[in-house]
């Protein structure tokens, strides 16, 4: 397929996360998808990996589950010959408790016969900071909760 569809098709998969519609994003991925999160969580399931398009629609659908997405933007995107980077900035609110997520993510996309094939999401230091102080919003929460 022509490097120009990829860089379409990766675009159309990110458009489609904003609009949090979890079946157009899917129709860009290939069955075998291998999606590396460079943070993975394993207390934390909706910041982990996945092998496959069902292991990456439920990692999503839990995602969508657990948030109300507040606002996301595409800030810039680098088509390179073999691969496609974007930079995105997502706010996201806990849906059970509230909580806001103020996140910068990193995606690099391959593509294999037109579908996105691997991707790496990135999360930097002040990522990793704010979902370290997420995290430990949630559990004093719970903790109060269930004393």
């Amino acid at each position: 397929m022509p490097l120009a569809d990829d860089r379409s098709a990766f675009l159309q998969a990110l458009e489609a996360w904003k609009a949090q519609d979890l079946d157009q994003l899917l129709t860009f991925v290939a069955e075998d998808i291998l999606y590396l999160v460079n943070v993975d969580g394993i207390q934390v399931p909706y910041a982990m990996s996945a092998v496959g398009k069902e292991d990456l629609r439920g990692r999503l659908q839990l995602v969508i589950d657990t948030f109300a997405l507040q606002t996301y933007s595409i800030d810039k995107i680098v088509h390179e010959p073999d691969h496609s980077r974007a930079l995105a900035h997502g706010v996201y609110r806990h849906r059970a408790t509230g909580e806001i997520l103020d996140i910068r993510l990193r995606f690099c996309a391959w593509f294999a016969e037109g579908l996105i094939a691997k991707v790496h999401e990135l999360h930097d230091a002040s990522y990793i900071t704010a979902f370290e102080q997420f995290v430990f919003h949630l559990m004093s929460a719970a903790e109060h909760e269930n004393p």
